[in-house]
């Protein structure tokens, strides 16, 4: 059983707002001067992340280096998915909990997960949901789950989306030390939530239109990012 089965994701979220506050800061300046060195990492469009209110971060996922990257990337504090695997005992999961991660079971529904994520949102703070999933390689952004439009519909929030180019260069899938590449972190302008009627509810198929329009959003900046490290573009005419 892992560690973090014995505590629900409720409460490690709650627990992550505490220390989150003080650990932010410091892990965020930490991050910049060492990204900035060793990854001449450029950060453009941080603006279009609003300083306050509930906010869904959207970002692209090529590499382990993309959580660390957007959370010092961003002005302000920001709570993480993070696989209940991680949560390997109290000293792994009281640092993964001060960085304001909280677990997610990925062989399942994880109700539990997705009521934190909503109190999150509801909190009026920020929360990063990789819309794509687990990590992926190559240039094409790859279909969309639907839990960023679910939980921007429930919670109506906008959505953030982020296209970060060179990670995978610099720690791919099955890297395990980061090379020193070339980073960009793009910050895209707030998509505004998915329509409800009076009742609160969505519909089914506006959630898988708005997951679509997030997808070729994403792609166009995953493009532009990569055109500027000269990375080649896989299928460059193929559809989205």
């Amino acid at each position: 059983m892992d560690h973090a089965d014995k505590l629900r994701p409720e409460e490690l979220e709650a627990k992550g707002r505490v220390a989150g506050v003080v650990v932010h800061f410091l892990v965020q300046r930490l991050v910049r001067a060492v990204s900035g060195a060793y990854f001449r990492c450029y950060t453009r469009g941080r603006r279009n992340l609003p300083s306050h209110g509930g906010v869904i971060i959207a970002p692209t996922h090529r590499s382990n280096l993309d959580t660390p990257l957007v959370g010092g990337s961003a002005g302000r504090p920001l709570r993480y998915f993070a696989k209940s695997g991680l949560f390997r005992g109290p000293i792994t999961t009281w640092l993964l909990v001060a960085m304001g991660a909280f677990p997610v079971r990925r062989d399942m529904v994880d109700r539990s997960a997705l009521k934190a994520a909503l109190a999150v949102l509801e909190a009026g703070k920020a929360l990063v949901v990789f819309p794509e999933g687990e990590r992926k390689s190559g240039t094409r952004i790859h279909p969309l789950l639907d839990g960023v439009a679910w939980l921007a519909a429930k919670a109506q929030v906008p959505v953030v989306p982020v296209a970060i180019g060179g990670t995978e260069r610099a720690m791919g899938i099955g890297v395990r030390m980061p090379r020193p590449r070339t980073v960009r972190i793009v910050w895209g302008e707030p998509l505004a939530p998915p329509a409800v009627d009076g009742r609160g509810r969505h519909d089914r198929e506006e959630l898988t239109a708005y997951s679509a329009n997030l997808r070729e959003i994403l792609q166009r900046m995953f493009d532009e990012v990569q055109q500027e490290l000269g990375i080649p573009s896989e299928t460059a005419d193929a559809p989205v």
